[in-house]
């Protein structure tokens, strides 16, 4: 109240008084001449003339002595305060402003800190986990101790710089939201610009009192960019930059999963080849690595064809080499199977999450129906049809259309004719023509075989022969299903052969199971090179059609019109189905020479390829995407086929699915299928893969009948951020000789207290108010003069 009462009397602002300072009373008079003679001349003339004009006026006075001095004084004391009022008085509050210390500690969080070099050799740790653990320790003590003298700004970076919060300055406890934000942090960034996002920070902090940068990085940069200029840049500043040094020089050890490569689709009962590309980096020669397969949905192994796990060993050749290995399990169960291919960690490897890959393989039934036509019993003939009759997985019809019509047709399901209706043909998977007159079909039932293969599915193959196939089958319908073209291919018998061939296997049929005599790759390959019986005849003039057909065998010396080596066995695609050239009609030597097993192999597999395209079809949906492994940064795009044309035209335009965190089922964001413009069946969606990990995308079941789907995605770091994921001591070595400071070890960070002293800086402020007008003043005045008036008046003077 007091206080308030004396601002009014001085004028001053409410609350004036009330701040912690230090008053002084100063004097700012307006005299002339003030610089030359000085204030203290000026005051001494005014006092001097005050006390001769007082004394002149009462001395001369005849009252009392005493009248006079009360007189005199009352008029000296007026001209004393109007006198000083004249050197304006002036009431100044001292205080301090004090500029806090400013620290700004940056912790990288690009994928090179996921390196687990960062603990011990018998517990390494992830470098950002090791720079986490190491701010957020004990609720926060190192920042906590850096706190009490700098006020504490985080940022995170990686290709830039983002504040996460901070400690206030003085604080004694940990902030909650700043530990939050730093436990939170992972290391997901695809590039490292240490030096750019140091720029970025200190023109963040431009204008404050900064005692300096601690950077947490291995000092890593990707892309490599020059550092000379940014350094300069860097050092302009006059900021001190103290690296905390994460991780180690050594190149970082890792085993990845580089390619996986197995077919499509199998049957039921196939062995499925696995081939499994391995790269070692970091790791001596001779380094080994279990590659294991199993069934993602339940993590059961899979089983080879002897009932054990299908795994491999995997050798380094040397420190930065690759390997590759195949393995082999059998087709259980028909529907799809996810395959995962593992390669068992290694202690302190760069990052486990490239040790497994997905392959999506469609298990089909194995239950084929065929149709086997053939013109006369040649020895192809009478094999293929034993073999077939004899395999529980195949049930054939056989027409012999050379039979006498009393002939009762042999096979599982004997008939007595060609189909006549589409709905008789789709009885069947794959129709085999041997060497057949064509003129014993109407053209309506040729036309109807290529509609079958093109609208259905389904499968056809021809096996050569001396008489009709394929030469007679020009200009037919026949002639555009087959994989081959057959417009040079001679009239008149076939040239007598001497001396056998063998066919020599391409890399294409190596890669397929038509082949796969032996489980061993290298002694199947013996014995396709030396083992197998020789064949006498093949049909010449035939030749892959370009972009149709892909030959899975061809002649070890005969040349086709195509200039290539004459083909034996040749595989293609009509439309949605399969179709299959047989060049040779002495399959029958390789039962009789050398087993039933080869022969049996030889021809179920392809019956089995023939067939794909109607088991295929019998699923309705095919969901794939364009590759199974993708980069960060990249465009992932999945497409949903519709194999039944009748369920195309019941679904929607769009298609709702969402894409999962595998390991925990969350969902990440909702996606939608679109069906695509001028293609009916096919529904696609995109989008940027922008975080590390395994996904899952699940479709609904679109459909009654059609059941839901779940599609695996990886998603890697880019190789470009990881190709040299040692710590750059050097470049944190420069970085702190240019800018005064240090290079400290993780293990020393409390240290970083005591070499970072404050930078904080007390500036003086002081705040001035007038006086010499306030009211007080005036009231002061006025009653030295008002009491003078009275006392002359009680004197008698007036």
């Amino acid at each position: 109240m007091f206080h308030r009462l004396m601002e009014i009397l001085l004028g001053l602002d409410p609350g004036f008084l009330a701040r912690e300072g230090s008053w002084s009373l100063r004097f700012s008079p307006p005299w002339p001449w003030r610089e030359i003679v000085g204030s203290a001349t000026w005051n001494v003339l005014l006092l001097a003339s005050a006390a001769a004009g007082v004394i002149w006026v009462y001395r001369r006075d005849a009252r009392s002595r005493a009248s006079r001095i009360v007189l005199a004084s009352l008029r000296g004391l007026a001209l004393a305060l109007l006198i000083a009022l004249l050197n304006r008085p002036m009431l100044t509050l001292g205080q301090n402003r004090v500029e806090s210390s400013v620290l700004a500690v940056m912790i990288d969080d690009s994928l090179s800190m996921m390196v687990p070099d960062a603990g011990s050799a018998g517990e390494p740790r992830g470098r950002l986990e090791a720079a986490v653990d190491l701010l957020s320790r004990d609720d926060g003590a190192m920042l906590r101790e850096l706190a009490k003298t700098h006020e504490i700004r985080l940022y995170r970076f990686g290709a830039d710089a983002a504040a996460v919060g901070g400690f206030a300055g003085g604080a004694t406890g940990g902030d909650d939201a700043a530990l939050a934000a730093i436990k939170a942090l992972a290391p997901t960034d695809p590039g490292t610009r240490l030096l750019p996002s140091i720029q970025s920070v200190l023109d963040d902090l431009q204008g404050r009192r900064l005692a300096g940068v601690v950077v947490l990085s291995d000092g890593r940069p990707s892309p490599a960019e020059p550092v000379g200029p940014e350094l300069e840049a860097i050092r302009r500043y006059n900021v001190r930059v103290f690296p905390v040094a994460m991780g180690t020089e050594k190149p970082p050890k890792n085993i990845e999963l580089s390619s996986v490569v197995a077919q499509d689709d199998a049957f039921a009962g196939d062995i499925v080849n696995v081939k499994v590309g391995v790269r070692f980096r970091g790791y001596e020669t001779g380094q080994r690595v279990v590659i294991k397969l199993r069934d993602k949905s339940t993590g059961a192994a899979l089983l080879d064809a002897d009932g054990h796990p299908a795994e491999a060993t995997a050798t380094a050749r040397d420190a930065g080499g690759a390997a590759e290995v195949e393995l082999q399990f059998k087709a259980r169960a028909p529907g799809p199977l996810d395959v995962l291919v593992e390669a068992t960690p290694l202690p302190g490897e760069l990052d486990a999450g490239d040790n497994s890959r997905v392959a999506r393989i469609s298990i089909l039934d194995a239950n084929i129906a065929v149709l086997y036509v053939d013109g006369y019993p040649r020895w192809d003939y009478r094999y293929i049809k034993n073999e077939m009759m004899r395999d529980k997985s195949v049930k054939i019809s056989c027409l012999l259309t050379s039979a006498d019509p009393s002939f009762a047709q042999e096979g599982d399901r004997p008939i007595r004719r060609f189909p006549e209706s589409m709905d008789e043909l789709l009885d069947y998977d794959v129709v085999l023509f041997g060497d057949v007159d064509p003129r014993q079909f109407t053209d309506a039932q040729l036309q109807m075989i290529g509609d079958f293969v093109a609208g259905k599915g389904g499968g056809f193959g021809m096996v050569a022969g001396p008489k009709y196939s394929p030469r007679a089958y020009r200009n037919t319908a026949i002639e555009s299903i087959l994989p081959v073209t057959i417009a040079d291919v001679p009239h008149g018998a076939p040239k007598s052969i001497v001396e056998g061939f063998r066919p020599v296997v391409t890399p294409e049929g190596l890669a397929g199971s038509i082949f796969r005599f032996v489980a061993d790759p290298s002694a199947n390959r013996e014995f396709l090179l030396r083992r197998w019986q020789p064949l006498f005849w093949h049909c010449p003039g035939v030749a892959a059609k370009p972009g149709v057909g892909e030959v899975y065998a061809e002649h070890p010396t005969d040349i086709g019109p195509d200039g290539r080596k004459a083909p034996i066995l040749v595989l293609g695609r009509f439309g949605a189905g399969r179709t299959m050239f047989s060049a040779i009609d002495d399959s029958w030597r390789w039962r009789f020479y050398t087993g039933e097993g080869v022969f049996d192999t030889y021809w179920v597999q392809q019956l089995r390829y023939l067939a794909r395209g109607r088991k295929l079809g019998q699923r309705r949906v095919a969901l794939a995407a364009s590759r199974s492994g993708y980069e960060l940064g990249e465009r992932i795009t999945v497409t949903l086929r519709i194999l039944d044309p009748q369920l195309s035209r019941q679904l929607p335009d769009r298609i709702g699915v969402e894409l999962l965190l595998s390991e925990s089922a969350q969902a990440l964001s909702r996606l939608e299928l679109v069906r695509q413009t001028g293609q009916g069946d096919l529904f696609a969606v995109s989008w940027s893969a922008d975080r590390v990990g395994r996904f899952s995308l699940r479709v609904p079941a679109p459909a009654p009948g059609v059941e839901a789907m779940d599609l695996p995605i990886t998603v890697a770091a880019p190789a470009l951020e990881l190709a040299d994921a040692r710590m750059d001591r050097e470049l944190l070595e420069r970085l702190a000789a240019q800018t005064g400071g240090a290079v400290v070890e993780p293990a020393d960070a409390d240290r970083l207290a005591a070499m970072i002293p404050s930078a904080a800086k007390v500036i003086p402020v002081e705040t001035t108010r007038a006086i010499w007008n306030a009211p007080l003043a005036l009231a002061l005045f006025a009653l030295l003069l008002t009491a003078e008036w009275v006392m002359r008046k009680v004197y008698g003077l007036l």
